[in-house]
């Protein structure tokens, strides 16, 4: 059977109406052998549910029919019974990603949506879940007026009233709309206006937006941002939207064809990780569905949507979109939390979305144990202030350290760099060289060649930072620690934040500049450079002080950089998905002064809820420690 890679699109809806379909506990074992990561269920179907226990899949699970919505809508403890049978049963071993109240409700039973929804998110906060869990519906592309262009989308008339409160509900609750879009729906009503090749992604049609000046290659583009486009009229434009179903059917009516639905689906396959021209970046989407469901009512075509047939082979073949392994972006996995995934867990986590690069803070033997032969790179803190002047002691400490932490994992585990010292201030900075001399010693005395002895510094060991050419080390220790690394051939491990330098100084850097958006162009007229980032600035900063301490061979690997999603300044789930999308879509370049791939670790994988400090060193995670995203990345370069 073809491997069909969906981890992009995010998942696939799992209908049931169909009496040859193959058992819930298979077509769980299905989705992850096909590498699905997230699927929908359109009631709290108790089997599906035991299925998906432990299998890290994410699910939306819609309440039901209209008849569950109303009920939910008229009275709270029905909705504190629905959560406690079906969340709180299943939670967290069941990813519940989103409820869904309602799906595609006529506008006669619209006005059920707002108060069921409002029930349902009071009975997640008394749980302690609504973080974690979002609550919201799906709508049908009809809700959506005039959407051409694009930019003319509005919500109608008749369904305004009910549109912009739940709007505004998914705003102050950071939802998002799920809206379900058949670009099939629309050629099929239309298919004398609106080209075969444009509905099903193909090449040939080139669609301008004369208002907003935006160019559209494809219907569902255009489609999702005439929603977008009716989100801001209604005056929610940080509303973010969730393609709840997309497909097209194979067989049994006006374009339905195994070639066409190949086409479209392949096209949302490879379409979604780059957005929409209105937002880039990727677009949680949904194909609709995974099976032929010979039960489904209707006209033909609802029976053949499926992506397998019920005996599990492909209805057509779809070609994998392979997520490429990442090659030079890495995640830092902290561990300061009590509610966090086990190691085992959290290395499958890894594993599975491709992240092939890790960063711990000391050799934890549970996460080291774990590690083994799983093919991840890994930075290898020493430790603490204390490890660091306990390895400068002596060579005899050093040897013991190495025997004790690294000869029993390696090469099982491929640690690739040794960290002695994160960000060390004060006295201890004059015990970061000795220290690495010691275990680069320990390390040669026990045979091992492979592994590269270095420090992570804080940005602040740079004076002078502006213009990046002026870049020169604030101290003198710094001089010998960036010749030794020279002569060693080990990089120099940077910790870069654009986050604190905008939250330090939002008045003098834009915001586009510090996340990797458009709009911003500085010129270094010291070295003739133009840098349209900050992140960029930052590192040939660094790199212009390797080479004033003649250490300029020395490379540099970012063994920290991040975003916060809550809790400060600038600190957003819009500003981290685009500072950290930005970070891993940029990271192959390289920057000006240095083109070419460059090593890079995200900080950092959880949100660690007994992480000190700012309120916003809690909130820098891509994952919540139920492992869903915080939001929404793409992990390729």
């Amino acid at each position: 059977m073809s491997k069909l890679n969906l981890n992009t699109v995010n998942g696939v809806c799992y209908g049931v109406l169909g009496d040859n379909l193959p058992p819930r506990s298979e077509v769980v074992q299905l989705l992850k052998s096909q590498g699905i990561g997230a699927m929908r269920i359109y009631y709290p179907d108790k089997e599906a549910l035991d299925a998906l226990r432990g299998s890290g899949i994410a699910i939306i699970v819609d309440v039901g029919d209209s008849g569950a919505v109303a009920n939910l809508a008229s009275n709270p403890s029905a909705a504190g019974d629905w959560v406690r049978d079906n969340v709180e049963a299943y939670w967290p071993s069941v990813i519940i990603r989103y409820i869904t109240v309602g799906n595609e409700l006529p506008a006669g039973d619209m006005g059920l949506i707002l108060p069921a929804m409002q029930n349902v998110h009071k009975a997640l906060v008394s749980a302690g879940l609504s973080s974690s869990i979002k609550v919201s519906t799906a709508i049908k592309m009809d809700v959506v007026a005039n959407t051409f262009p694009p930019s003319h989308g509005v919500f109608r008339p008749d369904v305004q009233q009910f549109m912009a409160p739940i709007a505004r509900f998914l705003a102050n609750t950071v939802s998002p709309l799920l809206v379900n879009v058949y670009p099939y729906v629309s050629y099929r009503e239309n298919p004398r206006d609106i080209s075969l090749n444009y509905a099903t992604f193909q090449p040939g049609t080139t669609v301008r937006d004369s208002d907003s000046g935006l160019t559209y290659t494809n219907l569902f583009n255009a489609m999702v941002d005439a929603v977008y486009a009716a989100l801001e009229k209604a005056g929610t434009p940080n509303v973010r939207i969730a393609v709840s179903e997309t497909g097209w059917p194979s067989a049994g009516g006006f374009a339905a064809t195994a070639e066409n639905a190949m086409n479209h689906n392949q096209g949302v396959i490879d379409n979604v990780k780059n957005g929409t021209p209105k937002r880039p970046g990727p677009l949680e989407t949904y194909v609709f569905a995974m099976f032929n469901e010979n039960q489904q009512t209707g006209d033909e075509t609802r029976r053949h949507f499926g992506l397998f047939n019920p005996d599990k082979t492909p209805a057509y073949p779809i070609t994998p979109y392979p997520r490429p392994a990442v090659q030079s972006i890495g995640v830092c996995y902290g561990m300061v939390g009590n509610d966090l995934p086990s190691r085992s867990e959290v290395v499958q986590m890894y594993v599975s979305l491709g992240i092939n690069r890790m960063r711990i803070y000391n050799p934890d033997r549970e996460a080291l144990d774990a590690l083994r032969n799983s093919g991840i790179d890994l930075i290898l803190d020493a430790g603490g202030f204390d490890t660091v002047s306990y390895l400068a002691a002596s060579s005899s400490n050093a040897a013991s350290w190495v025997h004790d932490n690294i000869s029993p994992y390696y090469p099982a585990v491929n640690i690739k760099y040794i960290a002695v010292g994160n960000e060390v201030v004060g006295g201890t900075t004059e015990s970061i060289l000795p220290a690495m001399r010691n275990v680069n010693s320990a390390l040669a005395a026990a045979g091992i060649g492979g592994i590269k002895v270095s420090t992570a510094v804080k940005s602040d060991v740079i004076a002078n930072s502006y213009p990046p050419s002026a870049g020169v080390f604030a101290y003198p220790y710094m001089n010998g620690i960036a010749q030794y690394l020279a002569s060693t051939g080990a990089p120099l491990l940077a910790n870069v934040y654009p986050y604190f330098a905008y939250a330090g100084n939002p008045r003098e850097i834009s915001l586009n500049y510090a996340t990797f958006q458009p709009g911003t162009t500085v010129r270094d007229d010291g070295n003739g450079l133009t840098y349209t980032n900050l992140f960029d600035a930052m590192v040939d900063c660094i790199y212009a002080a390797l080479e004033k301490a003649d250490a300029g061979n020395v490379r540099v690997v970012v063994s920290e950089s991040g975003w916060p999603s809550a809790e400060g300044i600038g600190a957003s789930m819009d500003n981290a998905r685009a500072y950290n999308q930005g970070l891993i879509d940029h990271v192959g370049r390289g920057t000006p002064k240095r083109p070419g791939q460059m090593e890079a670790y995200i900080f950092a994988m959880f949100n660690e809820n007994q992480k000190t400090g700012a309120a916003t060193e809690r909130h820098f995670g891509l994952f919540y420690p139920n492992k869903s995203p915080v939001y929404q990345i793409a992990f390729s370069n």
